[in-house]
């Protein structure tokens, strides 16, 4: 009686196992599909075919400033020397037009600084923020 419960026991284990593993490749390919228009684009004139829209929403941006700042656009880092969500430089915030908005980034609003990194991105891709080129969105 005992080897028949634990034969049953197997058979119904195999066949979940089994069901589980059918399933696997769909979760992984829906994974895998999730697209971001912001990568891959290696001219300036590529760049500016993506809006501001789609470009802050994207899932690089997204992780941009989660990593950069934890979303926080009062951050500062490096030991001063980065601010706001994007943790952009002096020399970043005055040459993509953020003076216009405040002396230092992290004394603009979270939408004003948006815009300085986008058109920093715009120049530059994604290049002044090293964790971007280890993402894999």
């Amino acid at each position: 009686m005992t080897k028949r419960i634990l034969a049953s026991a197997a058979l119904a284990l195999s066949a979940s196992l089994t069901f589980q593993s059918s399933i696997s490749p769909i979760q992984a390919a829906s994974i895998r599909t999730v697209s971001d228009p912001t990568r891959g684009l290696s001219t300036k004139a590529e760049r500016q075919k993506i809006a501001f829209q789609v470009w802050v929403k994207s899932p690089t941006a997204k992780h941009l400033k989660k990593v950069e700042s934890s979303n926080n656009c009062k951050a500062i880092g490096g030991n001063g020397k980065y601010h706001g969500t994007w943790q952009m430089n002096a020399g970043f915030w005055k040459t993509y037009g953020g003076l216009k908005y405040a002396s230092k980034a992290s004394k603009a609003t979270c939408g004003e600084q948006d815009l300085v990194a986008y058109k920093g991105w715009l120049a530059r891709g994604w290049s002044p923020w090293p964790p971007a080129k280890r993402f894999n969105p």
